[in-house]
């Protein structure tokens, strides 16, 4: 943990400071690649279903981009992507609800890959 908290820390220091490094050298051109500590860290604590919801509207949002004329991304690719992050939390919660109120899950079908805490109970 010290290591990637020192190799993250680093990461931070050259991009929060990009005028160091003129876009024309080296590091300039790389630096706005280098991977963010908070997208590694929240990728670390949300379950893989909130991930795969980012994943599926992210690619819809680049796809329309990266087709329309323009290279802007219209409107409605904005909301059905963001649609698919919201709807997953809202899920989530109504699960949640459901596993309190003593329900067992709706689909077991992710309990046989590994799963997560839901999988506990009423999946065989």
């Amino acid at each position: 943990m010290v290591a990637f908290g020192a190799f993250f820390a680093l990461i931070s220091g050259l991009k929060a400071f990009p005028s160091r490094f003129p876009p024309n050298s080296p590091m300039g051109k790389y630096i706005t690649y280098l991977p963010s500590g908070i997208a590694f860290a929240v990728g670390f604590l949300n379950s893989p279903s909130f991930s795969l919801a980012r994943l599926i509207g992210g690619y819809i949002a680049f796809r329309t981009a990266r087709n329309s004329p323009t290279g802007e991304t219209p409107l409605f690719a904005i909301v059905i992507a963001s649609g698919f992050v919201l709807g997953e939390g809202v899920v989530s919660i109504v699960t949640l609800a459901l596993t309190s109120a003593g329900h067992g899950a709706i689909s077991c079908w992710g309990c046989g890959i590994g799963g997560g805490g839901y999988c506990s109970g009423g999946c065989t």
